[in-house]
């Protein structure tokens, strides 16, 4: 009866060692997410904001100065959404 009390016990508090310390990670895990996912939505909006503008000023121009100011916009695009955090 002893031995099964104490097998009983020794089982549970196995479960809580094991169980309590990854509920704490997933739990701090899952906030720094939604942070770190808001930062880049905002950063991508950012970027794609300024590429509208820069798209919208590009086409007022005419020939080689136009293709020159798209190839500016789309590149510079590329570098603000490969500097935007992940």
């Amino acid at each position: 009866m002893n031995r099964k009390i104490a097998n009983v016990l020794l089982g549970a508090v196995l479960t809580l060692c094991i169980a309590a310390p990854a509920t704490i990670a997933g739990q701090k895990k899952a906030g720094t997410m939604k942070a770190d996912a808001s930062a880049h939505k905002a950063a991508v909006k950012k970027c794609n904001d300024d590429y509208k503008e820069a798209v919208k000023a590009g086409k007022a121009k005419k020939g080689k100065e136009q293709k020159e100011a798209m190839a500016a916009a789309k590149k510079a695009k590329t570098q603000c959404l490969a500097a935007a955090p992940k």
